[in-house]
Order: C-alpha cells, then sequence, then structure tokens
C-alpha cells in the first residue's frame, strides 16, 4: 500500500542533510561528495551557506555554554540560575553556597 503522505525529504534535502551532518563531523571527504552532489542538482550556493551554517551552531553550542560558564566563574559573577555548585540557588544566600569549596560569590 503506498503511502498517502510523501516524503519531505526529497534527494536535495537528504544531500543538505548529508552536508550539515559532514561539516559537524569535521568529514572533509563526506562533505565535498556531498557538496558535489548539491552543486550537480542545482542546489543554490546560499542553501549551501544555510546548511554549514546551521551545522555550525549546532555543534558550536556546547563550546559557547562552556564559555559562558566559564565567564561567569573567572570574570566576576555567578552564572544565570546559580553558583553552578549543584544547587542552583536554593541554599545560596548569606551564609554562601552550599557546598564547601564553592566558588560563588554568595
Amino acid at each position: 500500500m503506498a503511502s498517502e503522505n510523501p516524503s519531505l525529504i526529497s534527494e536535495p534535502v537528504a544531500e543538505l542533510l548529508a552536508l550539515a551532518a559532514a561539516m559537524a563531523a569535521n568529514n572533509e571527504d563526506a562533505f565535498q561528495r556531498a557538496n558535489f552532489n548539491l552543486h550537480k542538482l542545482g542546489v543554490t550556493r546560499e542553501d549551501r551557506i544555510k546548511a554549514v551554517n546551521l551545522a555550525i551552531q549546532v555543534k558550536m553550542a556546547p563550546f559557547n555554554n562552556l564559555m559562558d560558564m566559564a565567564h561567569g566563574y573567572l570574570a566576576g559573577g555567578a552564572p544565570e540560575g546559580g553558583c553552578g555548585c549543584g544547587c542552583e540557588g536554593e541554599s545560596c544566600g548569606e551564609g554562601g553556597c552550599c557546598e564547601e569549596g564553592c566558588s560563588c560569590d554568595q
């Protein structure tokens, strides 16, 4: 029985996904292959750039989160949502943080 809903994943979309995945995985060969296939399929340079930019955003999210945390600890001030010791502000107050040795300013 044939599906009533056609697939949203066309050949160009599949190749855009492959391009983004190759970028996120640091796989040069897969990136070049997907880019070549996309070029043959007539996918615009702008759409290929969008796929790469999305992959970079996904790949950089953990790094950016780590940088935000490091900035919070080292540049004077606790990260948003607490001191980062695990208590998330529940026990932080005038008496300090809930864990011994915490470096928060509270």
